[in-house]
């Protein structure tokens, strides 16, 4: 009989977390895999995913919905009965903490910075800080905790007292690496730019919006993808300035929409990763990325970047590669080549022989 593992997710959309996940479980076959998500989706990623016994919601409303989850919980646990609970985003890891694991290795997994988003409204600034002090005085010394940078390894650590974690790095879809035509040889005179990102306050999408502001001087179009929601603000603005910015949502076919674009900016302020950013790496499409240290790390300090806060400095970099694209053609290949190290199948070896590892040492 193979191993279980019960993978607990606070929510099942479009997210980095919820594709990291169901992307890695097909391939983990060494194991019998239970998905259990709390919030309820409107549009779940899959309603059957390869690999996974069955996908349960737990239609959690809220922090006074907390007896309840818990009891449903303990449930799902007591009827599985798994050799690991993996846990991701905070509703998940939190909860766990207080349920019935006697025996169970748990591992958590951050996928995030997330106590350093400096949010616009003081009540949500104000409930991210107390979330950071249930979070540090709810932690659990036998769990392990896995990150998804270094970077985000020293923040989280600094902030919730972590005493012992790991880093694995997210991966990228093998579809990314295929062969590319060359972009800057058939460089069109109107630019197109792609940007990938939730609509919400960490990705910092009005920086790029104000960017395009300062150049209508150049035949540009830029399409946005995600959804969230800083969406109708963002659209507000486009429409204020007439602005050549195209609202793309959730979409499927990343790899080949970056395929039909001639640069990639990402102007995040936070990020736990970065996947959008390494697909584009993969992809060999340049980019312009925000100057946060998460991106650099990922980045190797081989692209292009810009302060974060500054809309001129990214509208001056995005017309200076407009008028000379040629510039950046070396850190293309340097970003391609360091996007090897986040190929899924690097990604898939490092998790399985750390499951198969906690299995082996809770029974020895």
């Amino acid at each position: 009989m193979k191993p279980k593992i019960l993978h607990i997710i606070d929510t099942f959309t479009k997210g980095g977390a919820e594709i990291l996940l169901v992307g890695s479980i097909p391939e983990l076959n060494n194991f019998e895999h239970h998905i259990i998500y709390l919030f309820p989706t409107k549009t779940p990623i899959m309603n059957s995913v390869p690999g996974v016994v069955e996908v349960t919601c737990l239609n959690f409303t809220g922090p006074f919905d907390t007896f309840r989850i818990l009891k449903k919980i303990n449930e799902c646990i007591a009827t599985i009965k798994p050799n690991i609970i993996h846990t991701h985003l905070y509703f998940s890891s939190l909860y766990i903490r207080f349920a019935k694991i006697k025996n169970i290795q748990v591992i958590q997994t951050y996928h995030s910075v997330y106590y350093r988003i400096k949010y616009p409204r003081f009540k949500a600034r104000i409930s991210k800080q107390l979330m950071k002090v249930v979070d540090r005085y709810s932690q659990k010394n036998n769990f392990k905790i896995l990150h998804v940078s270094k970077t985000q390894q020293a923040a989280n650590d600094f902030d919730v007292k972590i005493k012992n974690s790991d880093v694995m790095y997210n991966y990228i879809e093998d579809v990314f690496f295929e062969e590319r035509s060359n972009r800057l040889s058939n460089f069109q005179r109107k630019l197109n730019i792609i940007s990938v990102g939730n609509l919400k306050t960490e990705k910092n999408h009005i920086v790029f919006l104000e960017a395009l502001r300062l150049l209508q001087h150049i035949p540009i179009h830029a399409n946005i993808c995600g959804n969230g929601i800083d969406i109708h603000m963002l659209q507000a603005y486009v429409n204020k300035h007439n602005l050549p910015v195209t609202f793309l949502g959730s979409k499927e076919d990343i790899s080949e929409l970056l395929n039909e674009h001639d640069l990639f900016v990402s102007c995040a302020i936070i990020e736990g990763f970065g996947i959008s950013v390494a697909e584009a790496m993969a992809a060999e499409l340049p980019l312009l990325i925000s100057d946060i240290p998460t991106l650099k790390e990922i980045t190797n300090n081989k692209a292009i970047y810009f302060n974060a806060r500054n809309p001129t400095d990214l509208a001056q970099k995005i017309e200076a590669f407009y008028l000379n694209p040629e510039t950046i053609n070396k850190t293309v290949k340097d970003c391609k080549l360091m996007a090897l190290n986040y190929k899924k199948d690097l990604y898939i070896v490092a998790l399985n022989n750390f499951y198969e590892k906690i299995i082996s040492d809770c029974t020895s």
